[in-house]
C-alpha cells in the first residue's frame, strides 16, 4: 500500500476538533429540552459548536479533495459530493452530510432563521452523523486510529 498523500496531522487535529464540539454538544444536549429552550446561551453556544464541527468537516473534506485530486469544488456542498463519489464517504449518508453543510451556511449567512426547536433536533437526531464522518476518515487513513 503507497503512502496517503493527506497530511494525517491535519486531518488528526480536524478530528479531535469534530470530537470536542460533539462532546460539549452532548452536554449540551443532556441538560434537556425545556432547559435548552429557555436559555439563549446554551442555544447561542450550540449554534457556534455545530457550526465549526462542520467547518472544521469541510476543512477535512476540502484537504481530502485537494490531495487526492478528486475535483475543484466550487461550493462546500460539492467538497462533500465528492468524497460521497469517491465512496470515501458512506452514501447513505450523503443527505445527512449535505444538510449539515446547509445548516452550517445557514449559521454563517441566515443566522436569524434558524430556531430554537431546530437546533435541538439536530442534538437529539443528528449528532452522530459526526461520528460517520469521523469513523470514514479514520479506516481510510489510519491504520492505529487517534483516539
Amino acid at each position: 500500500m503507497s503512502e496517503s498523500p493527506v497530511d494525517k496531522e491535519k486531518l488528526r487535529h480536524k478530528i479531535h476538533f469534530i470530537q470536542d464540539a460533539v462532546r460539549r454538544l452532548e452536554e449540551i444536549r443532556g441538560r434537556g429540552r425545556d432547559a435548552f429552550l429557555a436559555d439563549g446561551i446554551l442555544q447561542a453556544a450550540a449554534v457556534h459548536l455545530l457550526q465549526t464541527g462542520v467547518e472544521a468537516m469541510l476543512d477535512a473534506a476540502n484537504h481530502i479533495v485537494a490531495r487526492e485530486r478528486l475535483g475543484l469544488p466550487k461550493t462546500y456542498r460539492e467538497s462533500m459530493e465528492l468524497l460521497l463519489h469517491a465512496r470515501l464517504l458512506p452514501a447513505d449518508k450523503g443527505r445527512d452530510f449535505i444538510n449539515m453543510v446547509r445548516f452550517r451556511n445557514r449559521a454563517v449567512h441566515l443566522y436569524d432563521t434558524i430556531e430554537p426547536g431546530e437546533i435541538y433536533a439536530i442534538l437529539e437526531d443528528h449528532l452522530g452523523d459526526f461520528e460517520v464522518f469521523v469513523r470514514a476518515i479514520l479506516d481510510r487513513y489510519f491504520a492505529n486510529p487517534p483516539t
